[in-house]
């Protein structure tokens, strides 16, 4: 599976049911993490972040979905040297798909020589 792959699963979820149930997503490997039962005062990208950190993913390769604003999702592949990111945004009609070079929210890169 690529990021485009793992974007589009992502997408068939969003269509289905939409942006505001969506959980945050990890896929490692074989394993998949479905971040349920988030207090409404904590951030989805900040439970997904310390999921990360606490499952010791930091170095490791995997995809990611979270919900990143009223009618937005977040993917994004991490490797050890970085991580790419695409952008879900719903429009009037459907929704529309970007890519993206940064995310300022994502700290997980921070400090990294990349």
């Amino acid at each position: 599976m690529d990021l485009q792959e793992f974007t589009d699963i992502t997408l068939a979820v969003l269509e289905d049911q939409g942006t505001e149930g969506y959980a945050p997503t990890i896929i490692a490997g074989d394993t998949v993490q479905v971040i349920q039962g988030i207090p409404s005062e904590v951030d989805p990208r900040e439970a997904l972040q310390e999921m990360v950190l606490r499952l010791g993913l930091e170095q490791s390769d995997f995809f990611f979905g979270v919900r990143s604003g009223p009618e937005e999702v977040t993917t994004g592949f991490h490797t050890a040297v970085g991580t790419r990111f695409r952008r879900i945004s719903r429009m009037q009609k459907g929704f529309m798909v970007s890519e993206q070079n940064t995310c300022p929210w994502w700290t997980l890169d921070r400090g990294r020589d990349q």
